[in-house]
């Protein structure tokens, strides 16, 4: 029952598209739902910004996840939507030693176009059939085991149920991706180079380090249908904050949640405004490194032990850049440029690449005619940002300054491009921004340390405090975070079904 204007049943903090789905889902099925998000505009790490007479994204991106048994499908299909998209094709080009290196979504067509550069044949096509393999399963099964880390005896009997004839995927969560291709005969070290950079954009993390299970799918995104969203994916957003206001629920910007906490059989969220809401459920779409001081009592500890276990996340260095349109016509909308050796000689960076999305030529709402806007993305450490002081300005300059340069030298048409704006954001900028401690984004890494059942799960050991977004299973990108909401709407709405009977 709600008993004053203040009152939900449930409440979410962060607007992220975690958050955004989440509500999406409750608000659908006709329960009261408020959406707080700290910025000017919903959206998060998935979202657009204007500048100056253009439209940016938050970060150098691609789109997945409207294919069989992915969670943007989910999400059109559930709620009865269309997000505005358009099929891009090819997926993406790589610029490396001289190669050009195109994502084909075809997928006969990319091996192909793998063995033509790193040779190896049959190696080659042997690793990338079972990559595409156990790719298709783990979308199959995440969307069906959305109880998942399981927590109660019922998840583990759901998740035995559901998947008898895909167990054999999980020996897959124990060997990197590394040596699932070492095991397949590939040795080429500049293979391995390629490869490193495409799962660092990805998992965040080294063919090394990332578990064939995770890296199957993070390797193979661009077989699958990539979407560009005309007029930004701002757009996206705004057509699910839209969904919300039209089922009931509210989604207020720029009105940050301040403070959780347990007030009887219902929470408290004291926000920015000074304002008081009360909800028998919350959600956080915050990540875990920021819910330690957002609470308090039992429920600050375990959050504060939780997120110790992540003692390494990305930040980002991420540029706005807008130049004259004198590039190719057939030229992909996305492109990975690889430095020449490292970047071990770039203040600021710790990337051996550079991520680059374009406006498409035909946006006029990003924009005006004769004109691209390009976003720009490598990552950083957020501690040596946030150590530089006196020199923060300097170096960010510099930076900016060598990944300018890189255009130049690797991608086509930009050394005859005007420059008409250019600006950089470092993981303080992103602070200050997105509200993400330590501007971390993107983000916990694979780990071939971490088990598969060792992730923050979305429901905590507190009744009715949930969570989602890029810090809990399943981890980051747009349908990633998708997933979280739609999983831990599930959550939710078994909590909210026991609460009323009592």
């Amino acid at each position: 029952m709600i008993k004053s204007e203040n009152d939900y049943e449930v409440i979410i903090a962060g607007a992220g598209m975690g958050g955004l789905s989440a509500a999406c889902f409750l608000a659908n099925d006709g329960y009261s739902v408020l959406l707080l998000e700290k910025a000017h505009a919903a959206g998060g790490c998935s979202s657009s910004y204007f500048r100056k007479g253009y439209i940016f994204e938050s970060g150098a991106t691609t789109l997945i996840g409207f294919d069989d048994n992915q969670p943007l499908r989910l999400l059109e299909s559930k709620l009865g939507i269309i997000i505005p998209k358009e099929k891009i094709e090819p997926s993406m080009t790589v610029y490396m030693d001289g190669k050009k290196i195109i994502r084909w979504q075809d997928r006969k067509k990319w091996i192909r176009e793998i063995i033509k550069h790193f040779g190896e044949p049959a190696e080659q096509e042997m690793f990338w059939k079972l990559s595409y393999q156990v790719s298709d399963v783990v979308w199959k099964v995440s969307a069906k085991n959305n109880f998942f880390p399981p927590i109660e005896k019922r998840d583990w009997l759901k998740l035995l149920w559901n998947n008898p004839m895909d167990v054999w995927v999980l020996p897959y969560a124990f060997r990197s991706v590394r040596e699932t291709a070492i095991s397949m005969g590939i040795s080429n070290p500049d293979f391995f180079r390629f490869l490193d950079e495409q799962l660092m954009i990805s998992s965040q993390a080294p063919s090394s380090d990332t578990p064939f299970l995770f890296g199957a799918p993070a390797m193979t995104y661009t077989n699958y249908t990539n979407y560009y969203v005309p007029g930004g994916l701002i757009e996206m957003v705004n057509t699910l904050t839209h969904f919300i206001n039209e089922k009931g629920g509210q989604v207020k910007t720029k009105e940050g949640v301040l403070s959780i906490d347990k007030d009887g059989a219902k929470y408290k969220v004291m926000t920015q405004k000074g304002r008081e809401y009360s909800a028998s459920a919350v959600i956080s779409n915050l990540p875990v490194w920021n819910m330690g001081r957002l609470t308090s009592g039992d429920i600050s500890e375990y959050f504060y032990r939780e997120s110790s276990k992540y003692d390494k996340a990305w930040g980002a260095f991420t540029m706005g850049v807008v130049t004259d349109d004198v590039y190719p016509g057939d030229m992909s909308l996305h492109h990975q440029l690889h430095f020449e050796n490292d970047a071990a000689g770039v203040d600021g960076l710790d990337s051996g690449s550079v991520f680059v999305s374009f406006s498409d030529n035909n946006d006029r709402i990003r924009a005006k005619a004769g004109d691209r806007v390009l976003n720009v993305s490598a990552h950083a450490l957020p501690d040596y940002w946030f150590g530089l002081n006196g020199k923060y300005e300097a170096v960010k300059n510099r930076t900016q300054d060598a990944i300018i340069e890189l255009l130049r030298h690797k991608l086509p048409g930009f050394s005859n491009a005007t420059i008409k704006m250019v600006f950089s954001s470092t993981p303080v900028t992103w602070n200050n921004w997105v509200y993400r401690k330590k501007g971390r984004v993107g983000g916990i890494p694979q780990s071939m340390s971490r088990s598969l059942l060792n992730w923050t799960p979305n429901q905590t050991p507190f009744p009715g405090l949930f969570l989602c977004g890029d810090t809990v299973f399943p981890g980051q990108g747009i349908p990633g975070v998708t997933l979280s909401g739609f999983n831990v709407y599930l959550r939710a709405v078994k909590h909210l079904r026991n609460f009323s009977n009592h």
